[in-house]
């Protein structure tokens, strides 16, 4: 997600076998909103929990909770712009507004308002919050910003599995933390899904990035493809959206499952 790209969302997932929307409390007292979708095992096969990009909450993550609840894990989507409120309404659904320069301009706006360490901190309260409930082990799956953020929690946030982050920048404004300095402190295994025609991350400062990295590592970038290219239902680099997604589930079963 991210970028809006012309080909429609496709068709919606399946309910989950059990969803919820429940609030979890951060430790400043305020309450976010979480998205909660469990396969028939619960928790037993671990969770993933979504890191949402500049337009937040929105139904296109819920429907990746469901997706992810397919292949046996549960999948948790927390509002980490809980703070900052939601976007007008008009601007909700970036597949129809993410390229208005009114409607980028807003979402920036709001994402700019949350610190790198707020997120920690929130990022740390929903691990903790989904081990605390039943799930074996914790991993993290962030997009644009949000794998930006995913990368960051690798190295900060403790009791994750894993983390898999899609076009996540590598590069960081001042004041904020770049995963290109954090990568030699990252422990836990990491898959990075990066498009080739992505102007944004040039392929240096994934190859830099690669290097630093002295963890259990898988970084893939497919030629064609632009920023933002995970799109259900898509015609265009379908292959590169079938691949990326074979490998993360092959990634989620990896970290996810626990020797006993």
């Amino acid at each position: 997600m991210c970028t809006a790209p012309g080909d429609g969302v496709g068709p919606s997932a399946p309910a989950a076998v059990r969803e919820e929307e429940r609030t979890i409390r951060a430790g400043d007292g305020a309450d976010l909103r979480e998205f909660l979708a469990l396969p028939a095992t619960g928790f037993r096969r671990g969770a993933v929990l979504i890191i949402h990009d500049i337009w937040g909450y929105t139904d296109f993550y819920k429907d990746l909770a469901r997706r992810i609840t397919e292949h046996g894990h549960a999948a948790a989507l927390v509002d980490f712009f809980g703070r900052q409120g939601d976007l007008p309404e008009s601007m909700r659904a970036p597949e129809r507004t993410g390229t208005k320069p009114d409607a980028m301009a807003r979402a920036m706006q709001r994402a700019q308002q949350v610190s790198d360490e707020r997120f920690l901190a929130d990022m740390q309260t929903a691990v903790d919050a989904l081990l605390t409930r039943g799930a074996s082990r914790v991993a993290g799956w962030g997009f644009c910003m949000g794998g930006r953020l995913a990368y960051v929690a690798a190295a900060r946030v403790s009791g994750m599995a894993g983390v898999v982050a899609y076009y996540g920048h590598l590069q960081a404004e001042p004041g904020r933390l770049s995963p290109l300095q954090l990568a030699s402190g990252i422990k836990i295994p990491i898959l990075g899904v990066f498009g080739g025609a992505d102007p944004g991350i040039p392929p240096e400062q994934i190859a830099t990035f690669e290097d630093g990295l002295k963890t259990d590592k898988e970084i893939v970038i497919y030629p064609d493809a632009p920023h933002g290219f995970l799109r259900y239902g898509a015609t265009d680099h379908r292959g590169a959206i079938d691949d990326a997604l074979q490998r993360t589930f092959r990634f989620y079963a990896r970290v996810l499952t626990t020797s006993s």
